[in-house]
């Protein structure tokens, strides 16, 4: 509640620096609320929105002249500071003792042409809470030579070494920045040798920080819990037991989150049932199990293994819609029109018995075939699979007329055997089956959204901001060096969406589509409710995946409180105070798993063309820049071609046009011309593929 105060009170014009306790003497700050006061000035801090002098009066950035963001390092020794109003290049030696992940403030040192800025790290707002994972080397004294080179060697007195032999694979601590040597540290534990099975992933999943062991306690909690549900945990619940109800989910997934029904009404329209598995009646604030999800705030899904939010005594048992067996639910119920309009809804505790567990590759297969052999299976579910697939095409009709975005960017499918290598890289096909339970997810996700939103109860909103008008006007200027302009009658969403149709099929699609999604701010979870450009929703919210998502997790808990009517003053009051927190962290916890999973799909794919090397493939121009070009392969597989090697003439890049020139013959090389090209190199430690034109 003081958060908006504080930005508008210190961004205000007129206001003159002060110290703490007197910027809350000025918002009137009761003193029995001076410590949350004093958190949510912390986190505003931490977050780069204000910073203390060195006489302790408060100001902002664009004050002292400062810029905020990250630290994204880069192993030929400059790096960038990811601030929300542009990159910021820092140059070889301007970095001082930050290190890639560190919070910094930085001071802009020149403005080049464009939106580019260069500039020097002056403050450390927080260090990276990093563990570097590398390999050990002896010496006097012993380093750490990190796996991931955006990261300095770290340097170990023999003291420190824990017991490590050479060329094993250790965790290595900072301890100490800006000694004479560079940076010392210790290593904290002893993985094992870098040729043991998996040990490449978990080298990648250590290094993000992730925790992927459940302490003894955690494990605990989990094995007392029942098997089945209880006949005494069913007071108070809707009976949706005989209601015709399937799970749609990919061949291999075992830790189901939701379930649907379908019925038609006698006005042509439909009641949706959205039935999500009631994890919070397992996993209880404040316990150990609960406490561990917002630890991990998500589950991550690797290429050869999972690592769950919760243990799978919950994940893959009691709280999994499994078929032919009872489950407690949360169900949102919504009715909708003949024109895809929800007009009524409610949210309920429920009980709930899915018939089946349908795969997409079925249901789309059954969808596109009215004789599929897999229809077969569930006779009783044919009409109501059309049914489904009729309303799924009206609700994404709907989302499309109010401006929302649709990307369709390829992604894969990575099969490996059991020692964890490679043995198949393919991309991952939408169809319709996966369409349908996309848009009923949405849908439910936004009914919560808007109805706690009216309610007037804090909760938890998944918001994507609209652009920064600087960031479209680049992408304008991007876009018109393809002969594209950009117009949607004023309304930015539907300028994109405009534009995204427009080079649909084009050669030029992919590199656009990715340029329009850079412009776009990050999504994030937030006590308030900014709208989601992406979807064109007013109220968003994640309700959907209470197994492996935190936020859905806390969700489900502030509805069941309201619906036994347990939110009272204090309890509205403790919600305020917490929710900041977690949004902060839980979007910090979603962009660690989503960096890990990259890290982890680009390994396995240099690791699968590994054995490729010298092999002809054919593949598209991606990506031009100065130093060469991106092609990426059917199987999404990308790799990067150095211009110097393509030898038959004398190439110029053309920036306006993306594309390389030949100065003595007139070829050229853009974006979407197919090409051949030999696997070069593939390059394990830098995660790195170089192909040649053949």
């Amino acid at each position: 509640m003081y958060r908006d105060k504080i930005i508008e009170l210190i961004n205000g014009v007129g206001y003159r620096p002060m110290g703490v306790r007197d910027l809350a003497v000025m918002l009137d700050v009761p003193d029995n609320q001076y410590g949350i006061f004093c958190h949510v000035l912390d986190e505003i801090m931490a977050g780069g929105g204000a910073l203390l002098t060195r006489k302790g009066k408060v100001i902002t950035p664009a004050a002292a002249g400062l810029v905020f963001g990250p630290y994204e390092g880069n192993a030929r020794g400059f790096g960038f500071v990811l601030s929300a109003d542009g990159d910021v290049f820092i140059p070889p030696g301007s970095a001082g003792d930050a290190i890639h992940g560190d919070k910094v403030f930085c001071r802009v040192t020149e403005r080049k042409a464009g939106p580019s800025l260069a500039g020097e790290i002056v403050q450390i707002v927080a260090n990276s809470a990093v563990k570097i994972v590398g390999t050990y080397h002896d010496g006097r004294p012993g380093r750490v030579v990190p796996d991931d080179k955006r990261f300095p060697v770290v340097f170990i007195p023999s003291e420190f070494r824990n017991g490590a032999k050479p060329d094993q694979k250790v965790v290595a601590a900072i301890d100490r920045r800006g000694t004479g040597r560079g940076f010392e540290g210790k290593i904290r534990e002893v993985l094992g040798d870098a040729t043991d099975v998996g040990m490449d992933v978990l080298a990648i999943v250590i290094g993000h920080g992730i925790p992927h062991v459940f302490p003894k306690a955690v494990q605990r909690a989990a094995e007392d819990l029942p098997d089945v549900v209880l006949g005494g945990e069913l007071a108070g619940r809707r009976d949706f037991r005989d209601l015709p109800t399937v799970t749609i989910d990919g061949e291999d997934t075992k830790d189901i989150d939701d379930a649907v029904s379908l019925e038609r009404l006698d006005d042509g329209g439909y009641r949706l049932y959205v039935h999500i598995a009631d994890v919070g009646h397992y996993v209880r604030p404040g316990s150990v199990l609960w406490k561990e999800a917002l630890k991990r705030g998500t589950s991550v899904y690797l290429a050869d293994r999972v690592i769950p939010m919760l243990p799978k005594k919950l994940s893959n048992g009691i709280c999994s819609l499994n078929p032919s067996v009872d489950r407690l639910a949360l169900s949102c119920v919504m009715d909708i029109d003949r024109d895809g309009r929800v007009v009524g809804q409610e949210i309920c505790r429920s009980v709930v018995h899915s018939d089946h567990a349908v795969t997409y590759e079925d249901l789309a297969d059954i969808l596109g075939d009215p004789d599929s052999p897999h229809g077969e299976k569930y006779p009783e579910f044919l009409q109501i699979f059309r049914d489904m697939n009729d309303l799924a095409g009206l609700l994404r009709a709907g989302r499309i007329a109010q401006g929302a975005l649709e990307f369709g960017f390829p992604e894969c499918k990575i099969l490996v055997d059991a020692k964890g290598r490679p043995t198949s890289i393919t991309r991952r096909e939408r169809n319709a089956a996966t369409s349908i339970i996309e848009e009923f997810m949405v849908a439910a996700n936004e009914v919560v959204a808007t109805a706690y939103h009216w309610m007037d109860i804090p909760f938890i909103y998944r918001t994507h901001e609209e652009p920064d008008r600087a960031k479209m006007e680049a992408l304008m200027n991007f876009v018109r060096n393809f002969g594209y302009s950009m117009r949607g009658g004023g309304k930015r969403a539907k300028t994109l969406q405009n534009l995204l149709g427009r080079i649909e099929n084009t050669p030029e699609a992919l590199l656009i589509s990715k340029q329009v999604l850079r412009s776009l701010k990050q999504a994030r979870y937030s006590p308030n409710p900014l709208g989601h450009f992406g979807l064109a929703k007013a109220y968003y919210s994640h309700f959907t995946s209470p197994i492996r998502r935190f936020p859905d997790l806390m969700i489900h808990g502030i509805i069941k409180a309201h619906l036994a009517g347990e939110l009272g003053e204090d309890e509205i009051a403790q919600l305020e105070a917490d929710l900041l927190e977690i949004c902060v962290t839980s979007s910090e916890n979603e962009r660690r798993a989503d960096a890990c999973q990259h890290d982890v799909e680009q390994l396995k794919k240099v690791e699968y063309m590994a054995d490729k090397v010298g092999q002809v493939f054919d593949g598209i121009i991606s990506y031009v820049a100065q130093r060469g070009m991106h092609v990426e392969l059917d199987n999404t597989v990308e790799g990067f071609v150095a211009i110097e090697s393509v030898e038959d003439d004398y190439y110029e890049f053309v920036e306006g046009a993306s594309a390389f020139v030949g100065r003595r013959l007139g070829k050229t090389y853009a974006i979407g011309d197919v090409v051949r090209i030999v696997v070069a190199k593939a390059d394990m430690e830098l995660r790195r593929l170089d192909f040649v034109l053949l």
